[in-house]
């Protein structure tokens, strides 16, 4: 049987208990799950210095505040590590992000929209995702079905790792990576994210995405089809609150708030997330009343201060591991329940749709 996909990335089909969604993506994802493995071994080698052996010692720190946290999702992991024919501290380390670059994450773009803004009244919710390219060819498209919870589409890596998604009751989490001054052990930031695609309302999905023992925190975009948008900039100690009160947010992955700026790890190595930021809030702004998925599309291809643009380019000049360049786009429609994907580069890939309904 034709494996399927949509804009490029194959759709993985999961269902039942936790156990059962992990061991499912992750046999059905094994060679992608050893290209993912070896990917971020080399980027913690690389940024760290840190060996494998080093990793998978400091993440059994995390643990317990993962099991107290989403035991479930602890379960999913194993259930996965199974899957895979991986072992579980090995697969728990690829879901510990705290540990991969003390240099700093330099990736994402996203343009949140409701109906106050868009030509349709649809809540459209867009991010594109910059990592290394030795990332591309482990991201899937995760289609999930667990057992009494809201089904729900991800964008992940090697169906292990969510980035990005978007459930059954409406509610959907994007987000930026960011670099916190007072990273800690503590849940592993991606945690919150898998979480937040359990919420049935907003609410719930706030308080999945910003546990008060975090080790850390993304910039964390929770919305919902009734067009409640929150953007939740975080650290590890404390967060600042946005919400989109004139239909519309935009984010990169620098610290926006005053009161989160005295987290900014490094201050001068921002310029890049500002180009982004700017850029998309001036071309969103420039839409207002007539945003559509499709001029949203516009301007994840926009190349203004190319390769740091939002669709972004390699930079030739950085080592390959430290390049962060666009791998994947989606666009969240969550007044349709539809998902618009792109593999690969905004400017030379296509988008499919597919719908969660």
């Amino acid at each position: 049987m034709k494996s399927q996909s949509v804009g490029g990335l194959l759709i993985v089909e999961v269902s039942g208990k936790p156990y059962d969604l992990g061991r499912q993506a992750g046999s059905k994802c094994a060679k992608k799950a050893r290209v993912y493995k070896d990917a971020i071994a080399q980027t913690i080698s690389h940024s760290t210095g840190m060996s494998w052996e080093n990793a998978v010692r400091r993440a059994k720190l995390y643990l317990p505040h993962a099991e107290g946290f989403y035991p479930d999702f602890v379960e999913e992991i194993r259930g996965y590590s199974d899957g895979a024919k991986m072992t579980f501290e090995d697969t728990f380390v690829l879901c510990c992000h705290e540990l991969l670059n003390p240099l700093g994450f330099r990736g994402c773009t996203d343009i949140a929209t409701n109906g106050d803004v868009t030509m349709n009244g649809d809540v459209l919710i867009g991010h594109n995702e910059d990592w290394s390219e030795n990332q591309l060819e482990t991201v899937v498209l995760l289609h999930a079905r667990p057992s009494k919870k809201p089904s729900f589409v991800a964008t992940s890596y090697a169906g292990l790792v969510p980035s990005s998604g978007m459930n059954s009751s409406g509610i959907s989490l994007t987000g930026n990576a960011l670099n916190p001054n007072d990273t800690r052990v503590g849940i592993p930031k991606l945690f919150p994210v898998r979480k937040a695609l359990e919420a049935r309302r907003i609410g719930e999905a706030l308080e999945y995405a910003m546990p008060s023992d975090r080790a850390s925190s993304y910039n964390n975009i929770c919305s919902d089809k009734n067009g409640e948008i929150y953007s939740l900039e975080g650290s590890a100690t404390d967060y600042a609150c946005m919400h989109a009160i004139d239909g519309y947010l935009v984010h990169a992955n620098h610290y926006v708030t005053e009161k989160m700026s005295r987290f900014e790890q490094y201050p001068n190595s921002i310029s890049c997330s500002l180009v982004r930021y700017h850029r998309a809030l001036r071309l969103i702004e420039a839409q207002l009343g007539e945003v559509t998925v499709d001029s949203i599309i516009s301007i994840f291809r926009d190349h203004v201060g190319k390769p740091g643009s939002v669709c972004r380019h390699a930079d030739p000049k950085e080592h390959p591991l430290d390049v962060s360049e666009t791998i994947f786009s989606v666009i969240y429609d969550l007044s349709n329940l539809r998902a618009h994907v792109c593999r690969g580069k905004p400017c030379t890939g296509t988008y499919g749709s597919f719908d969660l309904k």
